[in-house]
């Protein structure tokens, strides 16, 4: 269904297929290389229609023929990568009831082992309770999921996806008898939360149509067709997740989609567990919930009343209506609660203010705050309130863009940390080498916006430069540490992040101001940071970088300004974004349309959504240099969406830069499976962005 030579890139064939929306007329000649028959693919790859199959196997071998010269480069750069972890590592042993659990990982194998020992013991007598290597073996691709011990610890569900469909499948082991039970349950999101008596487990089943709509509670010994179904969503526009609180008193069902949500609860503790109902939804109220067992009482976190960036209220467990809510840290404009927990004697909050984070620790007898921040002009921060609600002590997780992840033992009493754990770099690591900077570039409408750059001490101006940005769904990207990256700084190469609007960086309204209507600026940010870094002799030649949504900011990107950008990767690019969010079919479409806009009822955002869409808005002009890469099995991005792209972009250019697509067809969103599958594709994009910037021979020792 295509045509092929040694020395030209597969051609796609076209077959016209039209179609009218909003009495226009939408023409697409590569229509057909998206299955019908796609929820069948996303678990047996194998039922892809062959022709469709044909050229993306062609796409491959043209790819992996064309790139082959890039191996050796690709073999020293997993080396390199890999002699920046420690392969032989154990975790940080964690307290839960009688017991303390770890996990380590060994040289050569790809996922970490689960071990545990009394809490009156010591490490030297932990076992082993789980193996993911031992459980991987079936599979070709395998994908852990979590692992959930019952109160008692008698007993672990633990979950996997062995297709990279993440449909999530649930086993159950006796760890005392250490043998696996006969309970075998499908289709799921991979999280559970146990019963209080440990006689089963609730877990989210996913549709059809791969959306966590339904909870059901699963008794052990049964057969799956005997679950009870508790809750299930009616609105495609809303998923389903379960989490329980600290306290374990409450398990607690959020319903959401990417700007209203609603909590429900049962009350573990009572017999008839029935679910209880926090506040109806609203149309873009949002809020989370944690309990407070000792003053019996919610804490939740919530825009409600116009908090854009979130606020904490109180109310009675028993008093759950919204007129009951009252303030307990109340709003501040300019400072994002990102996160919060709740402890025994301790509320930890976590912030971001002018774009930096912090964590507030706040004692609930007194309400005395102590703020807990770092110096570095950029950095991460992030904290684990660890598994028991009785806990005086928390962790905290810093790292910049230099400086690999300390893990502080942070004792909430008396307000001291100390460094428990260093991230270790084999290889070696000397942060001194390393320059860490933000910068602001000023975009069309004169906001200002930030970029974490890192780079050598020793690299001159007007370097090479690899510019990531992502802009959707108000995800920030944190200026945290990376060893593979190193891969791409000590050849010479600028690394840059640009927080564009559609993340959260600057607060609430930051991602407002980049989604719906306003999702032109994202597009606009990023092509102003690239200007002004070539402008401020920062950087010459500028290669993109994004995934998933990221990827459509690649796409549309080069629509809008091809000239700008020397090289352009785009992961599992979501880039046929109208003909994606007309499809009320596909798992994401529903919940989508409160991010990008319904265009199937609003010809506002039909017309908005086809403006930008990076397929649609392809033109016959000089492109950069493209690789894009897909998941077969991929239930976010479908793996088409590239494969279209690609086979457009090929129809209309009008330069001879080379454009290469790379399939992979046994693994779904999140790429190929285990640590070192991971840094092998990390690797092959590397050593082609390197390729491409005429670096591959340069190199410096740390």
């Amino acid at each position: 269904m295509s045509s092929i030579n040694k020395n030209y890139p597969p051609k796609a064939r076209k077959k016209l297929v039209k179609r009218k929306v909003h009495n226009i007329e939408l023409s697409d000649h590569f229509d057909w290389i998206r299955d019908n028959n796609w929820q069948e693919v996303l678990n047996s790859p194998n039922v892809l229609k062959k022709n469709i199959r044909k050229y993306i196997d062609e796409e491959n071998k043209w790819t992996d023929k064309k790139l082959s010269f890039l191996k050796p480069i690709e073999k020293k750069i997993f080396r390199e990568i890999k002699n920046k972890i420690k392969e032989e590592d154990t975790s940080i042993p964690e307290k839960d009831g009688d017991w303390f659990y770890y996990s380590e990982t060994k040289k050569n194998k790809e996922y970490s082992i689960l071990r545990r020992y009394k809490s009156n013991s010591s490490r030297k007598k932990s076992a082993v309770y789980h193996d993911w290597n031992k459980e991987s073996k079936p599979y070709k691709y395998f994908k852990p999921g979590g692992a959930f011990n019952s109160s008692n610890h008698s007993l672990l569900a633990w979950s996997f996806d062995n297709k990279g469909s993440e449909f999530y499948q649930i086993r159950v082991k006796d760890l005392s008898q250490r043998k696996h039970l006969k309970d075998n349950i499908k289709d799921t999101d991979g999280s559970i939360v146990w019963s209080l008596n440990n006689d089963g487990f609730y877990y989210i089943k996913m549709d059809k149509n791969h959306r966590p709509s339904s909870l059901y509670f699963h008794l052990l010994g049964t057969h799956q067709n005997k679950d009870i179904e508790i809750y299930n969503e009616k609105d495609s526009g809303y998923f389903l997740n379960i989490s329980e609180t600290l306290s374990k008193k409450y398990l607690v069902l959020n319903i959401h989609n990417h700007e209203t949500s609603e909590v429900r609860i049962i009350n573990q503790e009572e017999k008839n567990k029935k679910l209880k109902l926090i506040a109806k939804r609203k149309k873009t109220i949002e809020y989370s919930i944690e309990h407070d067992q000792e003053n019996s009482r919610f804490l939740i976190l919530t825009n409600k009343d116009n908090a854009i960036d979130f606020k904490l209220m109180e109310t009675n467990e028993n008093e759950l209506n919204k007129k009951n809510w009252i303030d307990f840290l109340p709003y501040k404009e300019g400072t994002l609660i990102t996160n919060f927990s709740c402890l025994a004697q301790y509320i930890i909050v976590q912030e971001l203010e002018n774009g930096l984070p912090r964590i507030v620790v706040i004692n609930k007898k007194n309400k005395k705050k102590n703020i807990i921040k770092f110096d570095e002009e950029i950095y991460d921060l992030d904290f684990f309130e660890g598994c028991e609600y009785q806990s005086n002590k928390i962790k905290i997780y810093y790292s910049s863009m230099a400086t690999p992840l300390l893990t502080y033992d942070y004792k909430l009493k008396e307000q001291k940390k100390r460094i428990i754990k260093k991230q270790q770099i084999p290889s070696g690591h000397n942060e001194k080498n390393y320059n860490l900077e933000r910068v602001y570039a000023i975009s069309h409408d004169g906001e200002k916006i930030p970029i974490s750059i890192i780079k050598r001490k020793d690299t001159p101006k007007n370097a090479p430069t690899l510019l990531y940005g992502y802009g959707s769904y108000g995800i920030s990207i944190s200026p945290s540490f990376s060893v593979s990256r190193l891969s791409l700084i000590d050849r010479g190469m600028v690394y840059a992040i640009a927080h564009i609007r559609g993340g959260m960086e600057k607060g609430k309204k930051w991602y407002e101001d980049g989604k719906k209507k306003n999702k032109l600026n994202s597009f606009k940010d990023f092509i102003t940071c690239a200007e002004f870094l070539k402008k401020e002799n920062i950087s010459e030649n500028i290669t993109i970088h994004g995934g998933s949504a990221g990827g459509l900011l690649i796409g549309a990107s080069i629509n809008i300004s091809p000239d700008t950008f020397h090289c352009a990767v785009a992961e599992v690019p979501f880039v046929d974004v109208l003909n994606t969010i007309l499809d009320d079919t596909l798992p994401l479409t529903p919940p989508e349309w409160e991010e990008w806009g319904n265009p199937i009822k609003n010809k506002s955002d039909f017309d908005y959504i086809g403006s930008y869409s990076p397929y649609d808005n392809i033109k016959e002009q000089n492109y950069p240099t493209i690789l894009a890469t897909s998941g077969l099995t991929d239930p976010r991005v479908t793996y088409w969406e590239a494969t279209k792209w690609i086979a457009k972009l090929r129809s209309k250019k009008t330069d001879d830069n080379p454009i290469f697509l790379k399939t992979y067809t046994e693994a779904g969103h999140g790429g190929m499976a285990g640590r070192y599958n991971q840094i092998r594709e990390t690797a092959f994009i590397y050593a082609f962005i390197l390729w491409r910037n005429n670096l591959i021979k340069r190199s410096f020792s740390s």
